[in-house]
């Protein structure tokens, strides 16, 4: 597409706004997309790939960009199939189109597990085939519109996706970046100290959730399984470290100081994030080791890790709604 230009990044949803800032001339980078989406959640899930699963951003990240910016979107799901394709056609007349994806069904990845929601950006198709911009890989992605629209409609990942798609329809006057800054915070406040619906919407809560049940983690069959998935959902699988609180991290640094919060905020969240990750490799060493006794005396260390951080995390976002 004329004026696109792919660029990997961390995670899929904030990769793909910030590829379509850049198309819009906005100026936003990727940390920037994500805090402005109000992306930082948690989820504590019984459904998925494993018995339980984690998953550190919340549902509404990509909406919520645009609704904070004060930007006019077009955001359907659920139409019928030929409905959808025309639709997805329309709109890549005039720009690229956000798209939500299982992964599983493409074939570029290689991947034996379903995971969905998938953030993509369609640039371009044809009869036969449909041209992905997406982040995880460093050139545009090609496949058939067979595949594509597996991937689509999938069934898998929280919810059916419905063949979800959403396309800007006026790039023209943003709301004042900080406004909007703030706006998001206090939308991120919200969810991480109240909780949300959809999947990542547990806040806090579900923090504290998760903290409780791990130490019963040695119950289920899937145990390794459900410790390295979780690893993968804080380090890997596109969060850009720490459970995306790096993301989120450096958003407060930079658009957060400059609507007027305290730099101490974004100083704080990198230490919270370093501690996710150490969280994460002692997930990780769960997952390799076989010996039941040691499996148990980390996920009780585990356990009482994840409390102090939903502790920390409580403490800090009840402090920025104090200020906003």
């Amino acid at each position: 597409m004329h004026g696109y230009t792919h660029t990997p990044g961390d995670h899929c949803g904030s990769a793909s706004l910030r590829n379509l800032s850049a198309f819009h001339d906005w100026g936003f980078d990727e940390p920037a997309c994500f805090g402005l989406g109000a992306g930082i959640g948690f989820g504590y899930h019984e459904e998925g790939p494993t018995s339980r699963m984690i998953i550190g951003r919340n549902a509404v990240l990509e909406p919520a960009f645009f609704d904070h910016l004060g930007l006019p979107v077009t955001h359907r799901d659920g139409q019928p199939r030929d409905a959808a394709w025309n639709a997805l056609e329309t709109r890549l007349e005039s720009g690229p189109v956000l798209c939500f994806v299982d992964l599983y069904y493409l074939p570029y990845f290689g991947s034996d597990t379903h995971f969905g929601p998938h953030t993509v950006v369609v640039t371009g198709m044809d009869a036969d085939t449909v041209t992905i911009s997406d982040s995880e890989f460093p050139e545009p992605q090609v496949v058939t519109r067979t595949e594509f629209d597996a991937a689509w409609r999938s069934e898998y990942g929280f919810g059916p996706l419905d063949r979800r798609w959403l396309a800007v329809d006026d790039s023209g006057d943003l709301a004042a970046v900080e406004d909007a800054t703030r706006d998001a915070v206090t939308s991120a406040t919200e969810t991480m100290l109240k909780g949300d619906r959809g999947f990542g919407g547990g806040g806090v809560a579900g923090i504290r959730a998760f903290a409780d049940e791990l130490p019963e983690w040695t119950a289920f069959e899937d145990v390794q399984w459900m410790a390295r998935f979780a690893y993968q959902n804080i380090e890997r699988r596109g969060t850009g470290g720490g459970a995306f609180r790096l993301l989120y991290a450096d958003f407060l640094d930079t658009l957060g100081t400059d609507a007027g919060l305290d730099p101490q905020f974004g100083e704080r969240m990198h230490r919270i994030a370093d501690d996710w990750t150490v969280l994460g490799e002692e997930l990780k060493a769960v997952s390799e080791t076989d010996d039941e006794d040691e499996r148990a005396g980390r996920l009780s260390d585990a356990s009482e890790h994840a409390h102090a951080l939903a502790d920390r995390e409580e403490e800090l976002f009840e402090d920025l709604a104090a200020v906003l």
